[in-house]
């Protein structure tokens, strides 16, 4: 590799390592949002897994659904599987993760996660070879 394109290859790789690192975080009491770099203003490029819902406040002893869409350039990651689960916080999966298959639009949904306590927890979310971490706030009820 000559020194032009090894070059060229770092200038890459600075572009799109942050597009595969971005994921979301929460703003206010348990709303779940995209991070900034994530944003739905942006222009879709490369892969991307952005939250639908939980978009209010979690509280302890509700039923949590995690929705997210995932997006390859802005079109829809259909039919793909995707895997939840708890990286930290006062949170399981029963068996440790949950899995569910995207639908037409790339959307894929969670219905098992269980809150054990009031917190953060971090759900890493993987659709393919992208995946994206998630925070919320658990809320005592």
């Amino acid at each position: 590799m000559t020194r032009a394109a090894g070059a060229g290859a770092v200038a890459l790789l600075a572009v799109l390592l942050p597009a595969f690192l971005s994921g979301c975080t929460v703003d206010g009491a348990g709303a779940a949002k995209p991070s900034a770099s994530s944003s739905t203003d942006a222009a879709p490029h490369g892969p991307a897994i952005r939250v639908v819902s939980p978009e209010g406040a979690v509280h302890l002893g509700d039923e949590v659904r995690v929705v997210i869409r995932a997006t390859d350039d802005g079109a829809p990651l259909a039919t793909r599987d995707a895997t939840f689960e708890v990286v930290s916080g006062p949170a399981t999966y029963p068996g440790g993760f949950e899995t569910s298959a995207t639908d037409s639009d790339g959307v894929a949904s969670s219905l098992g996660l269980h809150p054990d306590g009031p917190g953060r927890v971090t759900i890493r979310v993987a659709v393919g070879t992208i995946s994206s971490d998630l925070t919320i706030e658990v809320a005592a009820s």
